[in-house]
């Protein structure tokens, strides 16, 4: 004789599959940099947009850091000059384009170095 599973039992197991099988939040990311001092932090995949840019402030770890919020499903990088204190930033929808428009736009503002990528990163 078969007995059939309580109604409570097969709910449970209906909203579990649906819960296991939805795609995750994205999250949201974040850059911080303090162009005098040259520190920077950053952080990725958070829940909100806050939480993205309080975790890459503290990263940075000085009181002028200023920070650039990542979307979702976004990427983001920062550049800096090896000679002076120019750099860029950008964020785009893939890392290599990204990274590429900050080294442009850190490019434009110095006359004396080459810019390459400090930090960069996406979110899911």
């Amino acid at each position: 004789m078969h007995r059939r599973p309580p109604i409570a039992a097969a709910a449970f197991v209906a909203v579990l599959a649906l819960f296991t099988s939805a795609p995750a939040v994205a999250g949201w990311g974040a850059i911080a940099y303090d162009e005098q001092s040259g520190q920077l932090g950053s952080s990725w995949n958070q829940t909100t947009r806050e939480r993205a840019a309080e975790l890459a402030l503290r990263h940075c770890g000085s009181q002028d850091c200023h920070v650039h919020a990542v979307e979702p499903k976004g990427c983001g990088a920062l550049a800096k000059s090896d000679q002076d204190k120019a750099w860029g930033g950008a964020d785009r929808e893939t890392l290599e384009a990204a990274r590429k428009e900050a080294i442009e736009h850190c490019q434009t503002h110095t006359s004396l170095g080459k810019c390459a990528v400090s930090v960069s990163g996406c979110n899911e």
